[in-house]
């Protein structure tokens, strides 16, 4: 699944490419269905292009209709040139236009699980407040970042997952910034401290900064590539996901599915966390 900083990169280059665009035509593929009246886009302008935790926003100089695109598993969004979009997975086709030239914007998802939506300000400013806090945000802080962890009582991998929690980690980050910190998986958010806490903070925007640097990870399934086609290079700088040894201490990487969710981790740098017998009275 895109994390936040394949989203970031695609909505990055999607406002250097489009804005300034004119939507000419919007054409759903096969019986896929585009939620909201997007009818209201045609002969509309883009204007921006921003992003919103893993939501891809499209903003148009209507005053009160934004485009919402969810890449989910396996969504993807591609320009390309010329009018060629007779690929597999094709879910919907805008038709946009700047001068003299026509460009399509493709949005494909093999699982269908994405979402396009055509929403006003207000369920926008809905889908924002869904959200947790994100490491990288300017307003973000380690103070937030440890309360936000203490709101719920799990493990500490599930807290990074909950959208409503921390906004923007996925598997891959998670387990990366886990690892920098030391942090084993398992550990329950209530067993944590704040200075552990502050440390993760630091290790999540670590990841998500160097993620976006690296223009995302492209996996070996190859679902993720940016708007022109190009796999993204944090892959080949992964800390602990994927790996077989501890870059750290070459211990041999557990690979062990949590709560449903393949996890990696280092036993020895990520050391199971003991629980003094007053915390487990509040887990």
């Amino acid at each position: 699944m895109p994390e936040l900083p394949e989203v970031h990169t695609i909505a990055s280059d999607l406002k250097k490419h489009i804005a300034g665009h004119t939507i000419l035509d919007v054409e759903p593929v096969g019986n896929y269905k585009i939620s909201g009246d997007y009818s209201k886009l045609i002969n509309s302008e883009i204007t921006n292009v921003t992003r919103i935790a893993k939501n891809i926003v499209i903003e148009t100089n209507l005053p009160d209709t934004v485009l919402v695109i969810h890449l989910a598993m396996t969504g993807r969004v591609l320009v390309t040139e010329p009018l060629d979009y007779s690929g597999e997975w094709v879910r919907v086709v805008f038709r946009l236009s700047k001068d003299t030239t026509v460009i399509p914007l493709i949005f494909s998802d093999m699982r269908m699980f994405g979402k396009v939506t055509v929403i006003n300000r207000e369920e926008l400013e809905k889908l924002q407040n869904k959200y947790g806090i994100e490491p990288i945000s300017p307003t973000a802080t380690a103070d937030k970042f440890f309360e936000a962890l203490k709101s719920k009582n799990t493990i500490i991998k599930n807290a990074l997952l909950d959208q409503s929690i921390v906004a923007g980690l996925g598997n891959i980050y998670a387990s990366d910034a886990m690892f920098l910190a030391g942090i084993r998986p398992e550990t329950m958010t209530k067993a944590i401290n704040y200075e552990e806490a502050s440390k993760l903070f630091e290790t999540a925007k670590q990841v998500l900064k160097e993620g976006i640097e690296k223009r995302g990870s492209t996996l070996p399934d190859k679902m993720y590539v940016d708007i022109f086609g190009n796999e993204g290079k944090y892959q080949e700088n992964f800390k602990i996901y994927m790996q077989k040894k501890c870059p750290t201490c070459k211990t041999g990487v557990v690979y062990k599915r949590i709560q449903g969710r393949g996890s990696y981790f280092c036993p020895k740098c990520q050391p199971i966390k003991i629980i003094e017998a007053s915390q487990k009275s509040l887990l």
